[in-house]
């Protein structure tokens, strides 16, 4: 069993919500539940993922510290 959370939505972002929750998760109790946790996970994941495509640029590209650049490169030259 998990936490409830109270959310405020609009209206119309709440018909859909139920709307899609009843179609793929049926009309019982939990449904609405169910379809948030998955909103979520997903957009959690999705977080990470923009995240580590922003770590990777940084590998990519280097960072600038004032009037030094270091790339990957140069520190495993060392």
């Amino acid at each position: 069993m998990g936490k409830t959370v109270t959310v405020n939505l609009d209206e119309s972002l709440q018909k859909r919500v139920k709307e899609k929750a009843k179609l793929k998760f049926g009309n019982r109790k939990g449904s609405l539940g169910k379809a948030f946790n998955e909103a979520l996970e997903e957009w959690l994941n999705n977080d990470d993922q923009d995240i580590l495509r922003e770590n990777m640029r940084f590998l990519n590209e280097g960072i600038k510290m004032k009037k030094w650049k270091f790339s990957r490169e140069d520190l495993y030259e060392r």
